[in-house]
């Protein structure tokens, strides 16, 4: 009868301390939050995102579109830097999250089929932020023959 108890004892011990654990949930990222993508004063997209990365919009060879994105409130008066990965044209390498979170650029994609993308750079993160906070992607279709 001891024995039996005293194998049991602990193993009831171990089923209750289990089931009251703790688990915490992970801090949101500092990254972009939303997209909005105009090509030609038309609105093509607007897109939201956890991660900072947005599904790729399809715009014609050579096309030119305006990218305003929103970031959390951690990001006002901070300046970031912006880059064309694949090719393309920025109207400008770096900006400053305003303060309502916002930043806008404009980005021509290359006459060259494929998938362009722009990141967003935070060139100073916290120690838990990511380096990059934000990907706006464009895919330029191959030419119909």
């Amino acid at each position: 009868m001891k024995n039996v108890m005293f194998t049991l004892l602990p193993a009831i011990f171990l089923w209750l301390g289990s089931c009251y654990v703790a688990t915490a949930q992970e801090p949101d990222p500092a990254v972009a939050k939303s997209a909005e993508i105009t090509k030609e004063g038309e609105e093509v997209v607007v897109d939201d995102s956890d991660t900072g990365k947005f599904e790729p919009v399809t715009v014609d060879p050579s096309t030119t579109s305006d990218v305003a994105l929103q970031f959390p409130a951690s990001f006002i008066n901070k300046s970031v830097a912006i880059e064309a990965a694949d090719g393309g044209t920025l109207s400008t390498n770096s900006a400053t999250i305003d303060t309502n979170g916002n930043m806008a650029f404009s980005f021509q994609v290359s006459d060259q089929p494929g998938v362009h993308r722009v990141i967003v750079i935070d060139p100073n993160p916290a120690e838990d932020s990511p380096h990059i906070v934000g990907v706006v992607q464009f895919e330029v279709p191959p030419p119909v023959n």
